[in-house]
């Protein structure tokens, strides 16, 4: 069997996550024993990172398994043969590490070199920031008029030039935006590409809520998400969608090993319909904002408070897992936090005491 602090090295190696120390006692197993400097000699040779292998975990896996099928067609007598009929000791650890690393360290230089990339991109951008209890609107050098919410960040260019209108939002906006048909409107938000000619739609993406969305009220968008770039999602007016960034797991088999790999087999995102409190009633419980208002409809206490604490600027938490639990609906517009909270308990009960900034619910 082989030794398993050295596959757990080998992994943390791969991932580029090996700690000084760690990486002096990797060597020294890799310098004294044979076989596993063989090991890891013939691995480097599978594991080839590029930006569009990082960019689809599920790819890269298929990529990986792809080489160590094909790898006894190119291999030379002193190398260990890799056929499909009975995997060896040696074909099911490197399966086994590459997994491992492809979903530690495939996210982890994703990640990093997408975030490098829009960082070059988005240096010399102008940037607009909304703080709580405050919105904002901007026109755009095209006309295209944004409307900001609280906590939000929007970075565009003083002036738009070449092919594309791009434009990167943290948090939440309104877009109404001029048609150029020989020019789309691009919005980056965190794991969404939209991209739009004339429109108005409206895009939710703050980083620490457990999901983001874009609610089109007229004209079309196109959506692209970064862990499915090869599919193309269409909105028509009066259309929802909601993508959830919790990455879940699947796991298949190749030969008697099983291995985890990303699940996208389309339960990362929701299609569905604008959401109006009432029965034909016109407001529309996504943009009620821009109109000064905080409406919300079957909403559960954990995702509410992370609403009002941008709305009247407080810091909110939640100390029942019940409570987190409870589901409320309602309209607040004028109302004080103490005024907000007494209209919450009458619907379901619970305590809360307010130090200073912070509001404390149990």
């Amino acid at each position: 069997m082989l030794n398993e602090r050295f596959q757990l090295l080998l992994t943390k190696k791969l991932a580029n996550e090996l700690t000084p120390e760690e990486h002096l006692e990797f060597l020294e197993m890799v310098n004294s024993d044979p076989e596993l400097n063989k090991i890891y000699t013939d691995l480097k040779s599978y594991w080839t990172p590029d930006e569009e292998t990082y960019a689809n975990n599920a790819k890269m896996f298929q990529n990986i398994l792809n080489k160590i099928d094909s790898g006894n067609q190119s291999q030379s007598e002193n190398v260990i043969p890799i056929t499909r009929k009975g995997y060896s000791k040696f074909t099911r650890m490197i399966a086994a590490v590459l997994v491992t690393a492809a979903l530690g360290a495939g996210t982890y230089y994703y990640t990093n070199y997408r975030n490098a990339v829009q960082n070059t991109k988005v240096a010399n951008l102008e940037v607009l920031h909304t703080p709580s209890r405050q919105k904002s609107k901007i026109v755009l050098s095209d006309g295209s008029v944004v409307t900001l919410n609280s906590q939000s960040q929007l970075k565009y260019p003083a002036s738009f030039s070449g092919k594309t209108r791009e434009v990167y939002l943290n948090g939440e906006a309104f877009f109404d935006i001029k048609k150029d048909p020989e020019h789309p409107f691009i919005v980056h938000a965190d794991q969404m590409k939209i991209k739009v000619l004339g429109t108005a739609f409206n895009v939710k993406s703050y980083a620490n809520d457990e999901s983001c969305e874009t609610t089109l009220i007229r004209g079309a968008i196109e959506l692209t998400l970064a862990d499915r770039p090869a599919d193309r999602i269409i909105l028509k007016p009066n259309e929802k969608l909601v993508l959830h960034k919790r990455v879940t797991l699947k796991h298949t088999k190749r030969g008697n090993v099983k291995f985890p790999v990303p699940d996208t087999s389309g339960t990362s995102y929701l299609l569905t319909n604008l959401t109006h409190l009432k029965i034909g009633d016109s407001t529309v419980v996504e943009t009620s904002w821009t109109n000064n208002k905080l409406i919300f409809k079957d909403q559960d206490m954990e995702s509410l408070a992370k609403q009002m604490e941008r709305w009247f600027g407080l810091k909110i938490i939640v100390k029942s897992e019940l409570i987190k639990k409870y589901n409320y609906t309602g309209v607040f517009e004028k109302e004080s936090i103490t005024q907000a909270l007494y209209a919450l308990q009458m619907i379901e009960p619970f305590h809360y005491k307010i130090n200073k900034e912070i509001v404390y619910i149990y």
